[in-house]
């Protein structure tokens, strides 16, 4: 066999296992404004900002991951949320003045990509991933959506996600 091709044959046999890693890719922080809870009770709120800007992976890629922190921040109790992802926004339910999108939860099941444990004013670790996140990231869009679980958001509190980077295997 030509030595040339043995790194191709190496590679072509190691990607049809799912197990090449690629080098994480950063993202910008993000920083979800979140409303009030009880005005936004059973839903997913989208944010109106793309987390992804046009950075797009090759349709290839699987078992995408995004990691990172997570800051929960205001006068809310805010305890679990969970966190949603859309390579496109919905259309829902619009707030005056707003970017963000109220959703149904019972519609958006597929979109979650995960759940976070909070603590106001502390930093919490995320690994995030799901089908959603797998074709965000293909798309080259992302947009991220909360649904809280559990305690409460007053007007101002905000969720930063901040670290983030998405990897992915062949």
């Amino acid at each position: 066999m030509n030595r040339s091709l043995l790194p191709v044959a190496a590679t072509a046999l190691l990607s049809g296992c799912g197990i090449v890693s690629l080098p994480p890719v950063a993202i910008p922080d993000q920083t979800l404004s979140l409303p009030v809870s009880t005005s936004a009770q059973n839903a997913v709120i989208y944010d109106g900002d793309d987390a992804f800007d046009g950075a797009t992976m090759p349709d290839v890629l699987s078992n995408v991951s995004l990691s990172g922190q997570a800051l929960y921040s205001g006068a809310g109790n805010l305890r679990s949320v969970a966190i949603f992802l859309r390579s496109s926004l919905p259309s829902c339910d619009r707030v005056s003045g707003m970017s963000a999108q109220f959703c149904a939860p019972d519609g958006e099941s597929a979109q979650r990509i995960g759940t976070l444990n909070l603590q106001n004013g502390k930093v919490t670790d995320l690994i995030l991933s799901g089908q959603a996140l797998d074709e965000a990231a293909r798309a080259g869009h992302g947009y991220f959506g909360v649904q809280v679980l559990s305690g409460s958001s007053v007007l101002g509190d905000s969720l930063k996600l901040s670290q983030l980077k998405v990897s992915a295997k062949f």
